[in-house]
C-alpha cells in the first residue's frame, strides 16, 4: 500500500509559497529533478551512515587510525571558558587574564554578551566543555544543512534526510568546518541561527531578533540587514537593530566596566584580534595586507574594494530574491561579509557549506523549458564545475600549503600570494556569477517530494 505523502509538510510549504520573500518556497508541480531519487540505493545510504558515524566519532572523541581515541585540546574554547570565568568571578575581562592550558595568556575579544554565554562552561571541565561545544556545533551543522535544502525546496523527508546526511559528511572535509571544531569556535553554531532566522517560513520570535542578538554577541553577523533590507523586510530590519541594542543592554547591566570597556577601547583596537596578513585571514585587508602595502595606502583600497564587492552584492542579492532564491540571497550575502570584514579567519569561512548546496542545486536542478537544451547545458556545467572547485578548494585549503616556516604572509612571490588569498578569489567570483549568470526560477528549479517507497519496488528500506 503507498505511503501516505507528507501533507503536513507539503501543506505547510504550499502556504507559505505566496511570500517566497519570507524564507518560503515556491516550487512548480510540474518539476522533478533527476537528483531527488538518489537515496532509493542501498550501498548510497550505507556509504552515508558510515562516513556520518565515522566524522561524528573523530570529532567527537577520536578514531582509530585516523584521529587518537580520547580528549582534544581546543584553544579557542579555551580562551572562551576562561573569559566566561573571568566575568563570573569579577575578573576584568579585557585585561590579563589566566594563561591557557598551553601556558600562553590570550585575550578576549569578543562583546561582553558572549562572556556570559560562555560563562556556564565554567563549571564543566574543560574535557567536558570541548564535548559539549563540539557536538552543539555538530548538532547545529546538521539543522542549518536541513534549513538551506528546505529553502531550496526539498520537503520529503527521505530524501531530505539523507542528502543532509551526505552533505554533513562531506562538510566535516572542508577545512572551515575541521578548523572551527578543532579550535572550539562557535562560527557553526552562529550560522546555524541565523540561517534559521532568515530562511525559517515563519519564526516563533520577531523574524531578525536573533540575528540582531547573534551580532552582539559576534560582530559580524550585523552584514545581515543586508539580507532584510533588500528584501525590503524592514519590520525584521528594525527588530535586528533592537536585538542587538538588547544585547549590549545585557552586556551592560551585567558587567558596567567591561561593556564600557569594550565598546569605547577594546573595539578600535585593531591589533587585538591578530597580524592581518597572517595566511588565515581570507578578506579584502588580509589580501592587501600580504602584499606587504603600508597602511595609509591598504586602508583607502580596503574601502575601495568593499564598495565594489557591496555593488555587486547588492545586485545579486536583488537577483537572487527576483529568482525566489532565498537561501541564494542570504549566502551571498554572508560571502560580502566574509570579504569585507577586516579580519575573516578561513575558519570564519563555514558559510560555504550552504554556499556550495545552493551551487550544486543549481548545477542539477531543471531550467526554464524556454530555454534551448545548449544554454541548459552549459549553465549546469557551469555550476557543477564551480561547485567542484569550490569544494576542492575548501579541502585543499591553499594557504595553508604555502604557509609553514612563512606565518608572516609578507614577502610570498605574486602566484604564491595568489593563492594564499584563494578563498578571497573565490567568494568574489562567487558574487560575479550570482550578479551576471541567468538564475532558473526557483518555481522552474525547486525540487518536489520523492516519491514513496512502496511506489518503486527498486527502493530497498534501511531500518
Amino acid at each position: 500500500m503507498p505511503t501516505a505523502p507528507d501533507t503536513g509538510t507539503a501543506a505547510a510549504r504550499t502556504a507559505e509559497s505566496p511570500a517566497r520573500d519570507h524564507g518560503g518556497t515556491d516550487a512548480s508541480p510540474d518539476t522533478r529533478p533527476t537528483w531527488s531519487t538518489w537515496p532509493r540505493s542501498l550501498t548510497a545510504r550505507l556509504a552515508v551512515l558510515t562516513a556520518v558515524t565515522v566524522g561524528v566519532a573523530y570529532n567527537l572523541v577520536g578514531f582509530p587510525w585516523l584521529r587518537q581515541v580520547g580528549s582534544y585540546y581546543r584553544i579557542d574554547l579555551d580562551v572562551y571558558r576562561i573569559g566566561g570565568t573571568a566575568l563570573a568571578h569579577g575578573v576584568p575581562l579585557y585585561g590579563h587574564l589566566p594563561a591557557t592550558a598551553l601556558g600562553k595568556p590570550l585575550p578576549f575579544t569578543y562583546p561582553p554578551l558572549a562572556a556570559i554565554l560562555f560563562s556556564p562552561m565554567s563549571a564543566l571541565t574543560l574535557d567536558h566543555a570541548s564535548l559539549a561545544l563540539t557536538a552543539t556545533s555538530l548538532v547545529f551543522l546538521v539543522g542549518s544543512i536541513l534549513l538551506t535544502l528546505r529553502s531550496l525546496g526539498l520537503v520529503d523527508r527521505t530524501t531530505m534526510t539523507w542528502t543532509a546526511g551526505a552533505l554533513f559528511a562531506g562538510a566535516l572535509l572542508l577545512e572551515p568546518v575541521y578548523s572551527t571544531l578543532d579550535y572550539g569556535q562557535v562560527n557553526i553554531v552562529l550560522m546555524a541561527l541565523v540561517v534559521a532566522d532568515c530562511l525559517l517560513p515563519k519564526t516563533p520570535w520577531p523574524r531578525g531578533l536573533v540575528v540582531g542578538l547573534v551580532a552582539a554577541v559576534k560582530l559580524t553577523p550585523a552584514v545581515f540587514v543586508l539580507f532584510f533590507l533588500l528584501r525590503k523586510d524592514f519590520r525584521a530590519t528594525l527588530m535586528t537593530g533592537v536585538g542587538f541594542l538588547a544585547g549590549v543592554a545585557i552586556g551592560f547591566a551585567v558587567s558596567f566596566s567591561d561593556a564600557k570597556t569594550y565598546w569605547t577601547e577594546t573595539l578600535v583596537d585593531s591589533g587585538r584580534i591578530g597580524l592581518p596578513a597572517y595566511p588565515a585571514n581570507q578578506s579584502i585587508t588580509g589580501m592587501l595586507a600580504r602584499l606587504g602595502l603600508d597602511p595609509a595606502l591598504r586602508s583607502p583600497l580596503w574601502v575601495v574594494g568593499c564598495l565594489l564587492a557591496l555593488a555587486i552584492t547588492v545586485v545579486a542579492v536583488r537577483r537572487s530574491f527576483a529568482a525566489g532564491r532565498p537561501a541564494l540571497a542570504l549566502t551571498t550575502t554572508a560571502m560580502f561579509g566574509l570579504l569585507a570584514s577586516p579580519v575573516s579567519w578561513s575558519h570564519h569561512w563555514v558559510w560555504v557549506v550552504p554556499m556550495l548546496a545552493v551551487c550544486g542545486h543549481l548545477a542539477l536542478a531543471r531550467r526554464d523549458a524556454g530555454r534551448s537544451a545548449d544554454n541548459e547545458l552549459r549553465h549546469r556545467a557551469l555550476w557543477a564545475t564551480w561547485t567542484l572547485t569550490g569544494i576542492a578548494l575548501f579541502v585543499i585549503a591553499p594557504h595553508w600549503r604555502l604557509a609553514p616556516g612563512r606565518t608572516s604572509g609578507l614577502g610570498w612571490p605574486l602566484w604564491d600570494q595568489f593563492l594564499a588569498s584563494s578563498y578571497v578569489w573565490w567568494g568574489l567570483a562567487t558574487l560575479v556569477l550570482v550578479a551576471v549568470v541567468p538564475l532558473a526560477p526557483a518555481h522552474a528549479a525547486d525540487p518536489l517530494p520523492a516519491e514513496s517507497a512502496d511506489e518503486d519496488p527498486e527502493l530497498v528500506r534501511v531500518s
